[in-house]
């Protein structure tokens, strides 16, 4: 999985002096309400933008305190941006891997999940503000693994919100 992080970056810094483009590092503003509830996550997300195509390494980690257990997942996502002036998206992900810890583990602790997401982005010199919504499994492939990050993170519905605030580097 590391080699994988490392192919992605190192692709990543090959396109920069190619294109007109920009790194985007942002965290997800809605994670910080988990800390309220019985789940916690923490969410980042790593882009890098050019012309109408962003890739994306979102990065999350969940843990429930309670029930001792916890969910590590990284993913690379590709967006669209099919009218340039509106700075309207769409993404899929390419790969998404979440590898759950913890003794109230499933028995399969290693899984393959996808989402699609639709958002805005809202750019400002030098940081950015973006409202998604994320369809988590639209194929309903892993029920199983999905029913319990319902159980366990009540952030993790089927669609959820993402609001994420970050800056342009």
């Amino acid at each position: 999985m590391a080699k994988l992080v490392y192919l992605i970056l190192l692709l990543l810094f090959l396109f920069v002096p190619v294109f007109g483009s920009s790194f985007y590092l942002a965290f997800d503003i809605v994670s910080v309400d988990s800390f309220i509830a019985d789940g916690k996550r923490v969410s980042f997300d790593l882009s890098y933008r050019f012309s109408d195509i962003r890739v994306s390494l979102p990065i999350s980690y969940s843990f429930c305190l309670d029930d001792d257990i916890s969910a590590f997942d990284i993913g690379f996502r590709v967006d669209v941006y099919p009218f340039r002036n509106l700075n309207l998206f769409f993404g899929v992900d390419a790969i998404r891997y979440l590898r759950f810890f913890g003794l109230s583990s499933p028995e399969n602790r290693n899984v393959f999940i996808s989402s699609i997401v639709a958002g805005y982005t809202f750019e400002f010199p030098y940081w950015f503000i973006e409202p998604r919504i994320i369809i988590q499994d639209p194929a309903r492939i892993n029920e199983t693994e999905t029913a319990i990050l319902d159980d366990h993170f009540p952030f993790y519905y089927d669609y959820y919100v993402q609001f994420l605030v970050g800056i342009c580097l």
